[in-house]
């Protein structure tokens, strides 16, 4: 799922002068897809808990292979705009019974393993926006390098799906108690906290270069450098000491202090002003927040009556708006009124509640 992802982040200049797209038509480009979005998350939820996860996950992941080296094949902007929208609708068949699946896997184990599962998908981030750099360099087309992504991934999906949790889902009854028990005083703190992480990451991938690059006057290089030392730390930090320290601190108990220490740093850094404590903020944002969306998932996945993929939905139905609608229009806004600095002080407030909510959670140990 996710070196598509980084592939096509890094392809953008190429596939947009391939359209002869201006900076309004790809505004527009990366807008109208949202309708893919409601679209996948509406259909996930009423599917989720009813079909099996296995069956939901391999089916998904088979169409966002397919689907993205179309993408970079079209000429057309339409083609492009179709393409996108067709894509963020199949990531969310994807996407909930995967972290569904994972969940099993760390029942299974009766061992804290999320935090790992989410640094594989920042590593495949990474990996893919270093293979669509190469690519690059080297002049091959988006289109091939997609195909060639999307080939070497299906072999490998066709090799390792078989090793997948069979029967995962749990026939729930009628779609309408399914939705009643999601939709419970237990769910809403999660819920909540799924959109507070939603708004943190997305504000700090959109905001992270701009601020440094523009407000600080540190330029493009250093903005880019920004954005990449944020993103490692946090991959690095996920696979390295999120499984550990909740094994040994507890949930509740890392998510309090991480997100504590993630405010603390951060909003000290927004008070230096400098584009060397933007940086440093920046990454140790990052790093602090490393622990978050595994714990949300994990206690989502734990709720009682309540299915992994019934529980993970909840998750994505909470980040949707944090992430697609409030990280780039409340920022934006506020920074137009008073500057993206103090903007950007919203992120320290998001963190702290997050670190307020997480004590109001009730859930089932795994």
């Amino acid at each position: 799922m996710s070196m598509p992802i980084g592939g096509w982040a890094a392809r953008v200049p190429d596939v947009r002068r391939q359209v002869g797209a201006d900076d309004a038509l790809w505004g527009l480009a990366n807008t109208v897809p949202s309708i893919g979005n409601v679209i996948g998350l509406c259909a996930i939820i009423l599917l989720a808990g009813r079909v099996h996860d296995r069956l939901l996950a391999v089916a998904g992941a088979g169409l966002v292979l397919l689907t993205v080296p179309l993408i970079a094949l079209s000429t057309s902007f339409t083609g492009v705009v179709l393409g996108l929208t067709t894509w963020a609708l199949v990531a969310h068949i994807m996407d909930i019974p995967m972290g569904a699946l994972a969940l099993h896997v760390q029942r299974r184990y009766r061992r804290p393993l999320m935090g790992s599962f989410d640094a594989c998908f920042g590593l495949g981030t990474l990996i893919g926006g270093a293979t669509g750099t190469i690519s690059t360099a080297l002049d091959v087309r988006p289109w091939v390098q997609f195909a060639a992504m999307s080939g070497l991934l299906g072999l490998c999906l066709a090799a390792t799906a078989r090793w997948l949790p069979k029967d995962v889902s749990e026939r729930t009854g009628t779609l309408r108690m399914s939705l009643r028990r999601r939709f419970n005083r237990r769910m809403l703190p999660i819920t909540v906290m799924a959109f507070l992480s939603g708004y943190v990451s997305e504000s700090a991938i959109l905001w992270n270069a701009i601020y440094v690059s523009d407000t600080m006057g540190a330029g493009s290089v250093a903005g880019g450098i920004s954005y990449t030392a944020a993103a490692t730390a946090g991959t690095v930090a996920a696979l390295l000491v999120v499984d550990r320290a909740t094994a040994r601190l507890g949930m509740v108990r890392l998510v309090r202090m991480s997100t504590l220490f993630a405010a603390g740093i951060f909003g000290v850094c927004l008070l230096i002003s400098t584009p060397v404590a933007a940086i440093t903020g920046f990454v140790l944002l990052a790093a602090g927040m490393a622990c978050v969306n595994p714990s949300v998932y994990t206690l989502a996945g734990n709720q009682e009556g309540l299915s992994p993929s019934e529980g993970v939905s909840m998750v994505e139905l909470g980040q949707m708006p944090g992430a697609s609608i409030a990280a780039p229009a409340l920022i934006g806004a506020l920074s137009g009124l008073i500057g993206l600095r103090v903007a950007l002080a919203s992120i320290v407030i998001a963190v702290l509640l997050l670190s307020v909510l997480v004590g109001q959670v009730r859930y089932a140990s795994s």
